[in-house]
């Protein structure tokens, strides 16, 4: 591709979308929870309201899944 250097960022979900994922809405109490260093791929997060911990997962396209830890 003329023009586009390839970058090891680009195999990554977030990277192939466009879109960075830097918060979540916690599926225990609803809140929003910025997560100013970004979400990534088997990262272990925690709602700062509830407490409630989680482990990042992001599909193919890109999206957000949250499994309770």
């Amino acid at each position: 591709m003329a023009g586009h250097s390839y970058d090891e960022d680009d195999d990554k979900p977030e990277a192939r979308k466009g879109k960075k994922l830097d918060e979540f809405d916690c599926a225990s109490c609803n809140a929003n929870n910025p997560w100013p260093d970004g979400l990534h791929e088997g990262d272990e997060i925690h709602c700062h309201y509830c407490g409630t911990s989680y482990l990042v997962r992001i599909s193919d396209e890109g999206k957000l899944k949250l499994k309770e830890i």
